[in-house]
C-alpha cells in the first residue's frame, strides 16, 4: 500500500511542474535569460540556496567589472564576479520563497521566489511591492563549458 502512495505522488509530480525542490536540485550553474550571465547556486551554509555571479558579458556591462550601480557607495568597488545575487530563501510547497535577488544592472534588491520547472529550467521571480517579473533561467551544462557564453 505504501509503495502505491509513493508511486502516485511521484507520478503526479512528474506530470506537471516540480512543486517543491531540494537544494540539491538547484545546485549548479544557471544562465540568466536576459543577459546570459552565469549564476552559481549552492548552499548558503544553512541548507538554503544562495547564488553568486560567476560570469558576466563585458559587452553588456560596458566593460564595467565592479558593482558601480549599487545604492551603497561603499559597495560600488566590489567585483561583479563573485557578487552574491540570491540569498535568504525559505522552502515552500512550490519552491523557494521570500528570498532576496540583487540586480547589479540597477543596484536594486528585490523580494524573490525560485521555482524549478524541470531539471534544466528555473523560474526566477523578483518583486518590488506588488509588481513582479519572472524569467526562466536554464541550467548551464558542463558539456557546454568549452563554449564562450558571450
Amino acid at each position: 500500500m505504501r509503495k502505491r502512495w509513493v508511486a502516485l505522488i511521484v507520478g503526479t509530480l512528474a506530470a506537471g511542474d516540480v512543486l517543491a525542490s531540494d537544494l540539491a536540485d538547484l545546485t549548479g550553474l544557471w544562465r540568466d535569460a536576459r543577459y546570459g550571465a552565469l549564476v552559481d547556486i549552492g548552499d548558503c551554509g544553512n541548507g538554503t540556496p544562495c547564488g553568486w555571479l560567476t560570469r558576466v558579458d563585458a559587452r553588456l556591462t560596458e566593460g564595467q567589472t565592479q558593482d558601480v550601480r549599487n545604492r551603497d557607495p561603499l559597495l560600488r568597488t566590489r567585483a561583479l564576479v563573485g557578487l552574491p545575487v540570491l540569498w535568504d530563501f525559505a522552502s515552500g510547497p512550490e519552491g523557494w520563497r521570500d528570498g532576496r535577488l540583487y540586480n547589479p544592472d540597477d543596484g536594486k534588491t528585490f523580494r524573490a521566489h525560485l521555482r524549478l520547472l524541470s531539471a534544466n529550467e528555473l523560474r526566477v521571480t523578483g518583486c518590488l511591492g506588488l509588481l513582479c517579473r519572472s524569467e526562466v533561467w536554464t541550467r548551464f551544462m558542463s558539456g557546454h563549458a568549452a563554449r564562450d557564453p558571450r
